[in-house]
Formats: C-alpha cells, sequence, structure tokens
C-alpha cells in the first residue's frame, strides 16, 4: 500500500493518477473539509482515452481516507500497511498573514509524518519540497543541488518553510528513514483554473497587460510525478533533486500562452516602481474586498529576480528526460480553451 498526502491538491492528484495507471494500490489522504473537485477533473483529463468500465476499475485500488498531517492519531490509523509515502500536502502562499500557518502545517506536519515513518518502519518517503528551499541568495545566481541556503530578502516565507521541513526529512534520513527530497520549480499543468499556477492561464485569457524580465524555473506536473516514482522505484535515498524543465523569462511565458490563446501579448513592463505600486493598489483592493491580494511584496519581489536552476543531476544519473515548455502551455492551452469555450 502506498500513501499519498495532499492527495486532493494538484500536485498529488497527479501522483495518484500515475500511481494507478501503474496498478499500484493508494491510499490517498484528504481532510475533513477537503472537496474532490479538482482531483476528479484531473482524473478525467488524465484517463480521458479510458472507458467508464476502466475508470471503475482503475479506482477500486484507491482509496480515500481523513488524515491531517497534525493530526497524528489519524496519521497513525492512516499508515497502518502501508510501505510508501509520497508526501505532498503543504501551504503555499506569499501573504503575510499566513506565515505561522505555513511553519505550522509545513514543518510541524512533516516532522509528524517522518516521526510516524520511522516508528512503523515505512520503507520508502519521498518528499516534495520546492526550488523555493535552495539557496537564493542574489539575483542572477546558478542554482543545483550543492547550493547552500543562504538567509535572504529573497527568500519567501514558504520558501523558509519548506527549508524548515527539509530539515526534518534530514534529520529522518539521519535516524534511519530512507527518503528522497525534490525540489520542483513552479509545476504546470491541467488542474483548477482558479489557482496556483494554473491561474495564470486564466488572467492571460482575461488580458494581461503587465510582464517582467524576472527568470525562473519551470517543470510539467507529469514530469514531477514521474521522477517522483522514478526515484523511489530506483532506491534514490538520501538525496535531493532538483526538477526543472526550463529556466524561462516571464515575458517569454506570458507570450507563449497568449499566442495560443490567440490573445493580444502583454505590453507593460512592470518594472520594480509599477510593481510595488501593484502592492500598495491591491492592498487596499484586498481591505476593501475582503478577498486575499493577488500582488504581495514577495510575488513582486520574485517576478524582478532571475534565477537558473540546473536539473543535470537527475538527467545524468537517470537518463531523465523533460517535457519541452512549449508542449506543456499548448497542451495545457487546449485543456482551458475546452473547458472554457
Amino acid at each position: 500500500m502506498i500513501a499519498v498526502s495532499g492527495a486532493s491538491g494538484f500536485l498529488g492528484s497527479y501522483v495518484v493518477c500515475m500511481l494507478l495507471e501503474k496498478g499500484k494500490q493508494v491510499r490517498a489522504f484528504k481532510r475533513a473539509n477537503s472537496n474532490l473537485l479538482e482531483f476528479e477533473y484531473i482524473f478525467r483529463t488524465y484517463f480521458a482515452s479510458f472507458n467508464s468500465l476502466e475508470h471503475s476499475s482503475i479506482k477500486n485500488n484507491l482509496q480515500w481516507i481523513v488524515a491531517d498531517v497534525l493530526n497524528i492519531p489519524s496519521l497513525d490509523e492512516a499508515l497502518n500497511g502501508v510501505e510508501e509515502i509520497y508526501h505532498c500536502a503543504a501551504v503555499v502562499s506569499f501573504v503575510q498573514k499566513h506565515r505561522e500557518e505555513m511553519m505550522h502545517i509545513n514543518v510541524g506536519g512533516t516532522a509528524n509524518l517522518v516521526n510516524i515513518a520511522l516508528e512503523k518502519g515505512i520503507k520508502k518517503f519521498c518528499y516534495v519540497s520546492s526550488i523555493a528551499a535552495l539557496g537564493r541568495e542574489k539575483s542572477g545566481d546558478q542554482i543545483s543541488e550543492k547550493t547552500k541556503w543562504n538567509e535572504s530578502k529573497n527568500n519567501s516565507n514558504y520558501a523558509i518553510s519548506k527549508y524548515k521541513s527539509e530539515m526534518e526529512v534530514w534529520r529522518g534520513i539521519e535516524e534511519g528513514l530512507q527518503a528522497v527530497i525534490v525540489n520542483p520549480g513552479v509545476i504546470l499543468g491541467t488542474g483548477d483554473w482558479n489557482k496556483g499556477s494554473c491561474k495564470l492561464f486564466k488572467l492571460v485569457w482575461s488580458g494581461m497587460p503587465f510582464y517582467t524580465f524576472g527568470v525562473n524555473g519551470y517543470v510539467d506536473v507529469k514530469d514531477v510525478s514521474r521522477a517522483m516514482i522514478e526515484l523511489m522505484e530506483k532506491n534514490k535515498f538520501s538525496q535531493r533533486y532538483i526538477l526543472v524543465g526550463e529556466n524561462l523569462q516571464m515575458k517569454n511565458y506570458l507570450d507563449a500562452v497568449a499566442e495560443n490563446f490567440d490573445k493580444k501579448k502583454p505590453t507593460i513592463n512592470a518594472g520594480k516602481f509599477l510593481s510595488q505600486l501593484a502592492v500598495v493598489v491591491d492592498g487596499i483592493k484586498s481591505l476593501i474586498t475582503g478577498k486575499e491580494p493577488t500582488i504581495t511584496k514577495e510575488t513582486a519581489r520574485a517576478s524582478q529576480n532571475k534565477f537558473y536552476y540546473s536539473s543535470k543531476k537527475i538527467i545524468n544519473e537517470m537518463g531523465f528526460t523533460f517535457t519541452p515548455m512549449s508542449e506543456t502551455i499548448n497542451t495545457n492551452c487546449k485543456h482551458f480553451l475546452n473547458e472554457n469555450n
């Protein structure tokens, strides 16, 4: 039995689907108040070529269980009979007020899973970290698995929470846990178009006038899922792997999405001044509407930085190949249009 935390979320849904496709028995964690709308959409899309009988057969190997990473008794019960854990659950936010929640859930929840895995002698553990947890001292840095963590204003609260979560996994490794850590870039794929990286497709479709020249690492969600499973199958433990298909300039990314939608490309360069102004305007809008801001100091700063990530380690060790971002963007745009036309 394989357990997947965060199974109702974006990445977790793909990990579950890929494991099911391989004929594995999966115990999928969800919280009591979780809805499965995104999972069901991803499941239908992933297995679009399968008929309803095949869908039913596949789902026979899927068991949903209510388990919270902060609720130790629920985790203890959920991990009975489990041999492998894929830990995908996390809070992702760049809003200041969510800092303590991220530290509590991301760090504390990971510590709980590591402790119970050690107690139960669970054989394999894969932790989904982030490129945000790698040392990013200044814009222009070339970053690999060997890059050391540095305290820097470029480290968001989310980044700090993922770094500290990694420390819990490394502590578990020192205590005998067979674990591997993956550090994916910005994960792109088909999912809930109203949140996360998927939301950017909707913004471009609606008309996105602004761009920046910032550079970040991007990766296809199926590549992340496949890499995680292959690393576990090949017992690549006590190591971390960057998962970045391409380092893309934000302008080029937005232009590619706009081209696929046959929409006008962004024309206004949101430099530092405009980015800072946007933070203020969006903050005022948030106070009036009660909705959380879309643009924060952290996201504005990140949009200006240029960081370059190397995936040579997994390519050289595993012969791993990444999906070209042009193909990923094209596929996602087609799915979006199918849903919104």
